[in-house]
């Protein structure tokens, strides 16, 4: 088959290199960021690293850690992130995109663990409200050593439907922010012993 007739006949079947079928779908980038440099408008702390392609929570035992994005806010959205697990053994590990976020004390949580699961969450004023959905079951998650999983939140008023992925999991009905709001990343480590990490290698935002 002759190259350009090649080529067509891979981005028609959605498998070109790069395509990600669960990529955010929004016309107007808002923001990207691939992590190579620490000037993405994160709040850096000393468990935080941006670099090199890699955005790191270094998680001691028994520990989260979130981070909103200080510079860009939004009112509806599309966001995308990719998270990889590390190679090696590893205790339970959790990965999660924020949202509707206005504040680093209130905000949703979007999140998967390594062991097959996601949740939903809300944080209000510091205090955890209550989980929308609790350590559910979704063989859409990918769970082996250095795998890849694609979180993706994409919000229309107060709907927020979420997709693990390219599946859609969940749609729920929540009270998003009267004004412009926040969305971020989060790591959660529940070795209550060991130390680690949880990496993000991407993010993109789109409306």
């Amino acid at each position: 088959m002759p190259r350009p007739l090649l080529l067509l006949a891979i981005l028609i079947l959605g498998v070109a290199p790069g395509f990600r079928a669960s990529a955010c779908e929004g016309q107007e980038v808002i923001f990207e960021d691939k992590f190579q440099d620490d000037a993405g408008g994160w709040s850096l702390k000393d468990n935080i690293e941006v670099k090199d392609g890699a955005f790191t929570f270094k998680l001691p035992p028994d520990d989260m850690s979130s981070n909103l994005n200080v510079t860009f806010t939004v009112k509806d959205a599309d966001i995308c992130t990719d998270t990889v697990w590390p190679d090696g053994d590893q205790p339970v590990l959790g990965a999660g995109l924020l949202f509707w976020g206005e504040d680093n004390r209130t905000y949703f949580q979007f999140g998967i663990l390594n062991n097959g699961k996601f949740w939903i969450a809300r944080k209000q004023d510091g205090k955890w409200l209550g989980t929308i959905a609790a350590n559910v079951d979704s063989t859409a998650i990918k769970t082996l050593p250095g795998a890849t999983n694609t979180l993706r939140v994409k919000t229309n008023g107060n709907s927020a439907t979420f997709y693990i992925n390219g599946t859609k999991v969940r749609e729920v009905r929540g009270q998003a922010p009267k004004s412009a709001w926040r969305f971020g990343l989060s790591g959660d480590n529940f070795d209550k012993q060991k130390e680690a990490k949880v990496v993000f290698k991407s993010m993109k935002v789109t409306n």
